[in-house]
């Protein structure tokens, strides 16, 4: 990799901006990453060291190019990319020169990956009037923003065509209509049209007016929070709460409670939440709240329509992001401010009975499935062993509304009905802080040890084969070896078979014990996969893997003991 640093003017000027590159140059088959890398990967990045008072815009980022591997897929950059950034004097400067330097780092890969670095320097003159560059530095400024993306575009998806706001906006009412038909949304909402039964006519206008201005009230919090996140550097998308595993457990712990609830375990009225307005309560705040409900439940899905208008909102101002997110909530919410100002819709539905009951609790299971589908992305955020502590915590709070509930109601006396119901909701609390304490915490997995050098030498010493998998998140190698061979039955029952420990080397931080590793063997990037056997030396695999390399070289373990 070559690293240079470019300017457009030949001098520069006090308070005028101007722009300069990062061009990064490649040997032929090593690529390097976009700011979004994908499934693995990571981008590069600028630290500048530039006179006092200058001003650093953002990286203007190319289109990049679709890395395929396997069932993966990453973006990048190969052969020469160029990284634009606008510097701003300040308003003076009093020295005849400035210097502009900057610490690049990037990760380059081929078959292997090895992160890099290199420090650029460019020293310019000042000038009294903007000079203008000269001809070959500005046909390269051209043809490098050429290759800028059109704005709203997104160059993930094949550069599409950019959204005009107008556009953007009827989208995303209509992807907010269609949210409503989303599996994670409908258990909530079907029971809030059950809810509009229980409403009296006088009031059903007001609570559906409220239910809309909780929803609105919700995706608009959701857009000033992804605004001002977004604005510190962090990538965020639609649904990015759920990327907490601290939230995800606790939206678990929600759901199974108000199925609990639907069941008929405990009876709080209004205060749950907006359970009571969702039921078909008459409390205001309950309106409010389920429609708050509704958007938090809404969040994993993306109905169609929606990803354009949404790609489209968090890549423009706050104003243009609030207008379409704004649109999408009203889309959501249009249907049951229609149907209360219109209760005739609700003819079809029959005259309130006992059915009402069951189809409460019917629903309770559809409530138990969307907790089974939270976990299942705590598990795949944190682990097993996370998804099975906060289980337990569920537990506790089951035990806690069943104390509250009907153990409470059914006693002889009110002073242990009193005492049974506050005891049963400080467990269900203590449970609920648990899940707050247990749902971001992971647990190791066995699936393999943590590398350390000495841990090979005392394996060896007692006889034991080791095969060291030298490893990184960013590493797309890595995660294809990984799953179409390490982690494949065949080749994890001959590990078995043959006694070997599997030692995990995580290079996704850098890690100066990982590196030494590394250099003793000649490489300084990943993947690099080593089996050690006692009384032989260290034999290296191919950078590509496939079960059958692995079970050969196991196979000459075999040999080796029968000679």
């Amino acid at each position: 990799m070559r690293a240079e640093l470019l300017a457009e003017p030949t001098a520069v000027s006090a308070g005028a901006p101007f722009w300069t590159a990062v061009r990064l140059t490649m040997d032929p088959g090593w690529h390097t990453y976009w700011k979004d890398p994908g499934d693995s990967g990571l981008p590069t990045k600028i630290l500048w060291d530039l006179p006092a008072g200058f001003q650093v815009g953002e990286i203007q980022w190319p289109v990049p190019k679709k890395i395929e591997a396997s069932s993966l897929m990453n973006y990048g950059y190969d052969g020469q990319v160029s990284l634009l950034v606008q510097l701003t004097p300040p308003p003076t400067l009093s020295t005849k020169n400035v210097v502009l330097a900057a610490k690049v780092t990037w990760l380059e890969c081929a078959d292997v990956c090895i992160p890099g670095k290199a420090e650029v320097r460019l020293s310019l003159p000042v000038s009294a009037k903007p000079m203008p560059p000269a001809p070959a530095m500005a046909a390269f400024f051209n043809e490098a923003r050429s290759r800028l993306p059109p704005e709203g575009s997104d160059p993930a998806g094949d550069g599409a065509t950019p959204l005009a706001p107008g556009l953007a906006v009827l989208f995303a009412f209509l992807g907010g209509l269609l949210l409503n038909l989303m599996p994670c949304v409908l258990p909530v909402l079907s029971i809030k049209v059950l809810g509009f039964l229980g409403t009296p006519r006088d009031t059903l206008r007001i609570h559906g007016l409220v239910y809309g201005a909780g929803v609105m009230v919700s995706f608009w919090s959701l857009a000033l929070a992804l605004i001002f996140l977004r604005a510190g550097g962090e990538k965020l998308g639609w649904g990015f709460q759920l990327q907490s595993p601290v939230f995800v457990a606790l939206m678990g712990a929600l759901f199974f409670t108000l199925g609990l609830n639907l069941l008929g375990v405990f009876e709080i009225g209004t205060s749950l939440i907006g359970l009571g307005g969702l039921l078909g309560g008459k409390s205001l705040r309950g309106a409010f709240f389920s429609g708050v409900l509704a958007v938090l439940v809404a969040t994993p899905c993306t109905a169609p329509f929606m990803g354009s208008a949404l790609g489209y909102a968090i890549t423009q101002s706050a104003a243009v992001s609030l207008a379409t997110f704004g649109a999408l909530g009203f889309g959501m919410a249009f249907p049951y401010v229609i149907l209360s100002f219109f209760p005739a819709g609700l003819r079809w539905i029959p005259k309130p009975g006992a059915w009402m009951l069951t189809l409460k609790q019917a629903m309770a299971f559809l409530f138990f499935g969307t907790t089974i589908w939270l976990l299942w992305v705590l598990g795949l955020q944190r682990g097993v062993g996370s998804v099975a502590t906060t289980l337990l915590a569920f537990l506790g709070i089951a035990f806690g509304a069943w104390l509250a509930g009907p153990t409470a109601e059914r006693s002889t006396t009110e002073g242990r009905k009193i005492i049974l119901k506050r005891f049963g909701l400080a467990v269900s609390i203590l449970s609920t802080a648990a899940v707050l304490a247990l749902g971001g915490h992971r647990l190791k997995t066995n699936r393999a040890e943590a590398f350390s050098e000495g841990k090979v030498q005392s394996l060896l010493a007692a006889g034991h084969p080791v095969f060291v998998d030298f490893t990184a998140a960013w590493c797309l190698t890595c995660q294809i070896n990984e799953r179409t061979t390490l982690y494949s039955k065949a080749v994890q029952e001959a590990f078995q078979e043959r006694n070997v420990t599997v030692l995990t080397a995580d290079w996704t931080d850098r890690d100066p014990d990982i590196t030494l590793a590394l250099e003793k063997f000649g490489r300084n990037g990943v993947p690099l996969y080593v089996l050690h056997a006692p009384g032989r030396p260290p034999q290296i695999l191919p950078a590509l893997l496939t079960p059958d390399i692995v079970i050969d070289a196991l196979k000459s373990l075999d040999k080796r003991s029968s000679s």
